[in-house]
């Protein structure tokens, strides 16, 4: 939808006229000073200077449990949000002799962090994965989060996944070593993402029909995704039997109720026990992580892109639906591919272009939302890239025209001062470590009502892409698409918000804790797979 004349957009810009005019005469009346969103940017400049932050002690390993103030400033936050992102994207402790999950390695230094290489997963990798926490099938439900990961799908009654033609391949949920485990392959069934081909990429010309939204090399490359928790996430669930959907349904109602009735909603601590109300963060004597949740943004590299050096690359698990051997016309099934960290002819590594972390604190009840980008993403607001994307119903196979990513809110100086300061440390520690080419999109702390300078649209270009999740605000209708920006989506205590970006999306599971996970659970049936061009939905 061209933005000019997307009625939607039309409503937001006067809701947040009528807001900013009414906050400047706020302002007279009390005398309180108004800055216009760019003096408020370089003022925050002036009061935390980014560059007195050492980002690599010895310590780096040790995720922040919490901001030290509840009134920190963009750059303040920007600073968590990386310090978060280096102790995620450390190498963890896991083997397969001792397969602890989501701990740090702390015999490792931060020099083997900025070697970024794939000889062991990292911390966030070896976070328990949505289909883990809330698989459909919960009989023998596995309530330990120190296990090898294992996948249950249940497709044609089948409790696992089986590659086709290929005997000596594991069954799926006999997987112990593979953490990335990419079953999504679209923007919450709103949109599908793509990159152009590369046509010399290896076994290019081998296709007949290198135009299709295949994933294979010469074809538009799609954007994958997977979901993930941490322990603290994990460990609540469990003891609180949220796994059991009866369970789960019925704190899901006690939690909207007293969201919105009882001033119960992102605040420390929780008023009413059977709410679910994750753990906080927080520092001090009875310090704790808090719970995280990441998603995780993949897509397959080029011959180049891959021996760049610019792109973290890991083994992951991801799924193709192809023709069942002797079986009838149009039977099909799914099967699963692992790639390797090494390419071959087929198949090329999948490098990481986008991460979401969301951290729920005891200084910010309704989590701090950070999201990075690999710096090759589209960094424009002009439609000349290779960076597009298709509706729900769209086929690329019949349907050539593209509509060009962009990036809605561009990134605040405060978060790129941060970015700058942690690029510099990392040169001067490790000139071609690939973490110098990550960069943080911005962070949100707590509820806001409007755009003033800050990172109310928040949004990852390679996650948030279409034009109702790249400026979102209000409401979602995940059925349909459509959405009232000027809905209060957001509760903290007994004050209602219309929050934008990220926290207004996640605003829409706050009767989960803000958590899509727990409100979209259990998963079972069918993975997405890579090479159907249409939307989940369109296939039914």
């Amino acid at each position: 939808m061209n933005q000019a004349t997307n009625p939607f957009q039309t409503r937001r810009k006067s809701l947040f006229l009528f807001l900013a005019v009414s906050l400047m005469a706020i302002f007279i009346l009390t005398g309180v000073k108004w800055q216009s969103p760019e003096t408020a940017a370089d003022a925050t400049l002036v009061e935390s200077p980014a560059a007195n932050v050492n980002f690599f002690p010895s310590t780096a390993y040790e995720v922040p449990y919490d901001l030290a103030s509840d009134s920190s400033n963009q750059v303040e936050l920007a600073q968590f949000a990386w310090q978060e992102f280096i102790a995620l994207n450390w190498p963890s402790s896991y083997t397969t002799a001792n397969p602890t999950r989501g701990m740090p390695d702390k015999s490792k230094t931060v020099a083997d962090f900025l070697n970024g290489n794939n000889n062991y997963p990292l911390v966030w990798q070896t976070y328990k994965h949505r289909v883990e926490i809330y698989p459909k099938d919960t009989t023998n439900y596995n309530n330990s989060f120190d296990t090898p990961p294992q996948y249950f799908y249940k497709i044609d009654g089948q409790s696992s996944i089986q590659k086709l033609n290929d005997t000596s391949a594991p069954p799926l949920k006999n997987i112990t070593t593979i953490f990335n485990n990419l079953d999504e392959t679209s923007e919450i069934d709103l949109c599908t993402v793509f990159v152009d081909g590369d046509p010399d990429s290896p076994g290019a010309s081998n296709y007949p029909n290198p135009h299709t939204a295949s994933g294979l090399p010469g074809a538009p490359r799609r954007m994958i995704y997977e979901a993930k928790g941490n322990r603290e996430m994990f460990d609540y669930v469990v003891s609180n039997r949220l796994y059991d959907t009866i369970v789960r349904g019925r704190r899901i109602s006690i939690t909207q109720n007293s969201v919105v009735n009882k001033g119960g909603g992102a605040v420390y601590p929780c008023p009413d026990p059977q709410q679910i109300c994750f753990p906080f963060g927080q520092t001090g004597a009875n310090g704790r992580e808090g719970s995280i949740e990441v998603k995780a943004t993949w897509r397959q590299l080029t011959a180049t892109e891959y021996s760049s050096g610019r792109y973290l690359t890991a083994p992951v698990l991801y799924y193709r639906k192809a023709a069942v051997p002797g079986g009838a016309a149009g039977d099909s099934a799914i099967y699963y591919d692992t790639i390797p960290a090494t390419p071959t002819a087929e198949s090329l590594p999948y490098g990481l272009v986008g991460l979401h972390i969301i951290h729920k604190t005891k200084n910010y009840p309704s989590y701090v939302f950070a999201t990075f980008e690999q710096v090759d993403n589209l960094d424009t607001t002009q439609p000349y890239n290779n960076l597009f994307y298709y509706n729900r119903n769209s086929n690329p196979s019949v349907n050539p025209g593209k509509q060009y990513a962009y990036r809605y809110a561009k990134i605040l100086a405060g978060t790129e001062q941060v970015n700058q300061s942690v690029h510099s440390q990392i040169k001067a520690l490790n000139s071609s470590s690939v973490w110098q080419y990550y960069k943080l999109i911005g962070v949100q702390g707590h509820p806001e009502n409007s755009d003033l300078g800050n990172d109310y649209f928040l949004a990852n270009i390679v996650t948030e892409t279409n034009e109702v999740l790249r400026d979102f605000s209000g409401t979602l209708d995940n059925d349909n698409g459509t959405f009232d920006p000027t809905a209060t989506n957001l509760y903290q205590g007994k004050v209602p918000y219309v929050q934008g970006g990220c926290k207004g999306c996640h605003a829409n599971a706050q009767q989960s804790d803000f958590s899509f996970i727990t409100q979209n659970a259990p998963f079972d049936g069918t993975p997405d797979v890579i090479n159907q061009p249409l939307l989940k939905k369109s296939l039914q």
